[in-house]
């Protein structure tokens, strides 16, 4: 059992963008991610030029976003949710006629939401372009930390669709035609900058660690230097957590509502266990080393509800987003 990521889903949707208008697909926002990632996003060397530069940047995005850190804003903005909340992502809110125009820091296309405390805070912004192959990546912000990533949705959606002869002959055709993605632009390009909640991976992070924490009611400082299953555990304590993780596995899988029902309960098993573990002992090594067991328990537990033959789905989807995940870096 593999760790699903926000870009899975991003297939799924392009399957359908597939066969009907490209605009379908216009925020496939999600990522895979991978300890190389945090690395590449967090270790880049930047000159004092450029750190000059890159601090008047982001006090501009600031300055620029600060009325939608309340919430109501943005949505009489006309910016709107895209699927649901992503454990170490947040919430996507977009604004369709921004995605793939031109880049402009001080209008970005999406605004990532957290829920903490019981409300909408905002997290940061993400910037998406679409390219055609050997069209080149958008300067962005000063120095290199912002590294942009890049997906061939051509590829994603192949991959999402390779066991449904009718629907991967529908997209073979599609591309073919150079009718995936908005006028043949097929290479979905972005970056996340987590401008108003700090990240312990670095500013330009494509997940952000210390949401669940805060999600959770535990301090952030917990989420420094704690594994990915760490934090994939901590997540589990959310409200629907378990629920919301069976969807998402059982829809990439294509499982069936008894095998949902099985996962969510065994998410449930092991996020009590998490909880009350957290009750006898609350710091942030315990809490990391009882989330980090109880997320491979529930994969453990995942692996043997799915069948081999979903794992393979999942797997193959998986291995065409983290390809091109490490393809942009």
């Amino acid at each position: 059992m593999i760790r699903i990521h926000p870009i899975v889903f991003a297939a799924v949707a392009l399957t359908a963008a597939a066969a009907f208008p490209a605009d379908a697909a216009a925020q496939a926002h999600g990522h895979a991610h991978t300890a190389a990632a945090h690395a590449a996003h967090s270790a880049a060397a930047i000159s004092a030029d450029d750190a000059a530069v890159l601090a008047r940047q982001v006090a501009a995005v600031r300055a620029a976003t600060e009325r939608y850190r309340d919430h109501a804003n943005a949505v009489a903005d006309g910016y709107r949710l895209f699927g649901r909340e992503s454990p170490l992502m947040g919430e996507h809110w977009y604004r369709q006629d921004l995605v793939g125009r031109p880049l402009d820091l001080a209008r970005p296309s999406t605004l990532q939401y957290a829920t903490i405390g019981g409300r909408k805070v905002l997290a940061g912004v993400a910037y998406t372009v679409y390219r055609r192959p050997g069209d080149p990546v958008p300067a962005g912000f000063a120095g290199d930390a912002d590294a942009w990533h890049t997906h061939d949705i051509a590829h994603l959606a192949d991959a999402a669709v390779s066991d449904r002869p009718l629907l991967h002959r529908i997209v073979q055709r599609r591309i073919r035609q150079g009718k995936l993605g908005p006028d043949g632009r097929t290479l979905l390009t972005m970056v996340h900058g987590w401008v108003w909640l700090d990240n312990p991976d670095g500013m330009f992070a494509q997940e952000h660690r210390a949401l669940p924490y805060l999600r959770a009611g535990l301090p952030a400082a917990w989420a420094a230097g704690a594994r990915d299953d760490a934090a994939e555990g901590i997540a589990l304590l959310a409200p629907n957590a378990c629920a919301q993780e069976a969807e998402r596995t059982g829809r990439i899988a294509r499982a069936g509502r008894a095998q949902e029902g099985r996962l969510a309960a065994a998410c449930e098993q092991h996020a009590a266990q998490l909880r009350a573990a957290l009750a006898q002992r609350r710091d942030a090594r315990t809490a990391n080393a009882a989330a980090a067991q109880a997320w491979r328990a529930y994969e453990a537990a995942a692996s043997r509800i799915l069948t081999a033959e979903q794992q393979a789905r999942m797997q193959r989807i998986m291995a065409a987003a983290m390809q091109h995940e490490m393809m942009g870096m």
